[in-house]
């Protein structure tokens, strides 16, 4: 699995003390954990044992707003306490992301055009899909609905929404943490060729 791309935990964020610890950055978590670089290593390795767990034994549900929380929250669970829960603060990171109080307005109208094109199932080249993918991808992360974890958590639902096409998957160790992150600031400006030619290099046909 490539790495976590999200160890930056430096958003700018107005009101920040109820996730935050009083006079840090570090975010409050279930481990106690008060240093940054150890809450940073433990978050990365339960999530990613998570992640694991739930990519071999699948995931049910219908890619709604509930099912991106419900992904969330079985990776974060051992960390954070509000795993799997939208964020009630502000965040921006060079960019600004959705307004919190827009979030489930924001994803709601994102999921209504997944469902219009079935989910994507009825998609049958490589090239397509990628296109989808990366135009999924891209909106979810400018909602970003979580104050930590959303690039794990959007990565794995676009891996389960490509899987579930019976057609396709996603090996995202073809390309690397610095090729994404430059797809997503890019797609973040209204630019997602980048992003969609990263998908394209992970996409490998079910035979």
């Amino acid at each position: 699995m490539m790495k976590d791309l999200e160890h930056d935990y430096f958003y700018d964020v107005e009101e920040d003390a109820k996730y935050c610890y009083a006079g840090t950055r570090v975010l409050k978590n279930k481990l106690r954990i008060k240093d940054f670089m150890r809450l940073q290593q433990a978050e990365r390795d339960y999530s990613a044992a998570r992640e694991a767990d739930l990519l071999l034994h699948g995931f049910e549900g219908d890619f709604s707003l509930k099912y991106l929380c419900d992904i969330h929250r079985y990776l974060f669970q051992d960390v954070y306490s509000w795993a799997g829960k939208i964020r009630t603060v502000d965040v921006s990171k060079g960019t600004y992301f959705c307004r919190s109080i827009y979030i489930e307005d924001q994803f709601n109208r994102l999921y209504e055009e997944l469902v219009n094109e079935n989910y994507l199932l009825d998609i049958k080249s490589s090239t397509q899909m990628a296109d989808r993918l990366a135009y999924y991808l891209g909106e979810i992360n400018m909602i970003h609905p979580f104050r930590e974890g959303n690039g794990r958590t959007q990565r794995v639902y676009i891996d389960l929404l490509c899987k579930n096409t019976k057609r396709f998957e996603l090996d995202f160790t073809l390309i690397s943490k610095e090729e994404m992150i430059r797809a997503c600031t890019k797609s973040a400006c209204g630019m997602n060729g980048i992003l969609e030619e990263l998908l394209y290099r992970c996409i490998v046909k079910v035979k």
